[in-house]
């Protein structure tokens, strides 16, 4: 029988995740039954919930438990059907974790349009590009002429939030941690303003680029940063919290955010988002998302690894910070 190749949790880590703490097994290739497709995964999307939920501490997601199979978005093929909407060869797009082969319904996957790429498949019109409108829209604001800061603005979020910005006419600060990603947040997504967050004089390039303060300011990333930028709370702005990935990476994921005495005295709104609440705002990001793709006018920036035994130490690069973009992991071609 041919093996089915997955990747289960063997223990949690203290700060970031490596390969050690990872079991690739060989398991039996799963049969379809009546009205199942079997899959063959060709790519997965990694994402920092994951790297979230290899620890055991509350939080909006539920921790993975040692032996379990890691979730993920992927990209994969029918390769065979006992489902008349699932015929063999379409491409399909799921939650369908780290395995090569999966076995699905009709109603757990989308079928993938005929040409659409990985990249827009996983990253524009799916976690990345979605999270990033929806996390907008929620904000209720972004007038032309506001300044929106946006943290790892060279991660698969913080890129399109970037762009988003731009499109209604605000003034984007862009913050990305080394010169190489400063130089694409700056000249390829277009900010107004990119800064190296490592740089030692980041306190005064952020006074420099914010002498009024922020009218909006879209983090993923928490922690020490994000205490830093609350210092440029401008009156009434808005805080979206969307990521915590600098307390997740951490021995202590369970602590964040210690400041918040500059945006309390400057009755700044601060929005906590997670996807999981918001089905109709998640519905109206899909909608807008598809249009700015098929019109060109979106990118996506994306990091690839190769090989399905990759995804762990990829894992590790996505959440250190290593990556441009969305990180995809090629397991099948």
């Amino acid at each position: 029988m041919t093996e089915n190749r997955v990747i289960r949790l063997k223990s949690r880590p203290v700060e970031l995740p490596g390969p050690e703490h990872f079991d690739i097994t060989a398991d039996p290739r799963p049969e379809p039954g009546p009205g199942e497709a079997l899959i063959q995964i060709e790519a997965a999307a990694l994402s920092p919930w994951q790297g979230q939920r290899l620890k055991d501490f509350r939080n909006y997601t539920k921790p993975f438990a040692i032996g379990e199979v890691i979730d993920g978005d992927t990209l994969g093929r029918v390769m065979q059907s006992n489902a008349p909407e699932l015929p063999v060869g379409t491409i399909v797009a799921g939650r369908l974790g780290w395995r090569e082969w999966a076995v699905t319904t009709p109603g757990a996957v989308e079928i993938v349009p005929e040409g659409q790429s990985a990249e827009t498949t996983l990253v524009t019109l799916s976690s990345p590009g979605l999270t990033a409108y929806a996390g907008l829209n929620a904000a209720k604001r972004g007038m032309p002429g506001e300044t929106l800061v946006v943290t790892s603005a060279a991660g698969g979020v913080g890129s399109h939030v970037v762009q988003l910005g731009l499109m209604a006419g605000m003034r984007v600060i862009g913050l990305a941690g080394g010169e190489a990603k400063r130089r694409i947040v700056e000249e390829k997504l277009g900010a107004h303003v990119a800064i190296d967050y490592r740089a030692p004089d980041l306190e005064q390039q952020l006074a420099q680029a914010l002498p009024n303060g922020f009218d909006l300011f879209y983090d993923t990333v928490g922690g020490a940063l994000a205490d830093q930028i609350f210092e440029h709370t401008a009156k009434f702005a808005t805080i979206v919290l969307v990521g915590r990935t600098a307390a997740n990476n951490s021995a202590n994921p369970g602590a964040d955010l210690a400041n918040v005495r500059v945006p309390w005295g400057q009755n700044a709104n601060i929005i906590g988002f997670n996807r999981y609440d918001r089905p109709l705002e998640w519905a109206e990001a899909r909608t807008r998302m598809e249009r700015l793709a098929a019109a060109g006018r979106i990118n996506s920036l994306v990091s690839w690894a190769e090989g399905f035994e990759a995804a762990p130490q990829a894992l590790q690069d996505m959440l250190a910070g290593r990556n441009v973009g969305k990180t995809l992991v090629r397991f099948h071609s």
